[in-house]
């Protein structure tokens, strides 16, 4: 009769188990709310986004943001706000002026970054007096979207002297 092979003889099996996506949402990076309704630029800055860990909640016009801010900003569920709203200057329904405006009136620490195709002096001035932290005009590099969005979730005063993340 044969003996039994013992434990540490025997060849090890690998299971590969399927990972898990957290389901505690603050474990994850913080979320920033994209309205853009060019649905090619839009999946291409979500997806850098999410490659440097952030949580992307896209939007394609400005009805749809309005309607996800909704819950946050009006009915009081601070936790569902983002961390930052990159938007569209030029969108359907709601442009991103009246997004900024909204935010501005409600919760003045929601940073804005505005992106725009058609950038003139009327556009920065009227972005920066509602209090976007940021303008980018369209064709933009990735890096620069990065870099801004970093400077963006800074503390205040603590933009200066930190390293910006490369991928």
């Amino acid at each position: 009769m044969a003996e039994p092979a013992s434990v540490s003889s025997r060849p090890r099996q690998l299971v590969k188990r399927p990972r898990r996506k957290s389901l505690v949402p603050w474990k994850r990076g913080p979320t920033i709310l994209l309205i853009e309704d060019d649905d090619e630029l839009r999946r291409l800055i979500a997806t850098a986004l999410r490659r440097d860990g952030y949580h992307v909640v896209e939007c394609s016009n400005g009805d749809a943001a309005i309607d996800w801010l909704g819950d946050g900003v009006f009915d009081g569920y601070y936790d569902r706000l983002p961390a930052l709203i990159i938007s569209d200057v030029r969108l359907p329904y709601f442009d991103g002026f009246e997004i900024l405006e909204a935010m501005h009136e409600a919760l003045a620490s929601v940073p804005v970054i505005l992106i725009t195709a058609f950038p003139d002096d009327e556009v920065y001035r009227r972005a920066f007096t509602l209090g976007a932290r940021s303008v980018l005009a369209k064709p933009f590099d990735v890096e620069d979207l990065r870099a801004a969005v970093w400077v963006a979730l800074q503390p205040t005063g603590q933009a200066r002297g930190g390293r910006i993340p490369t991928a």
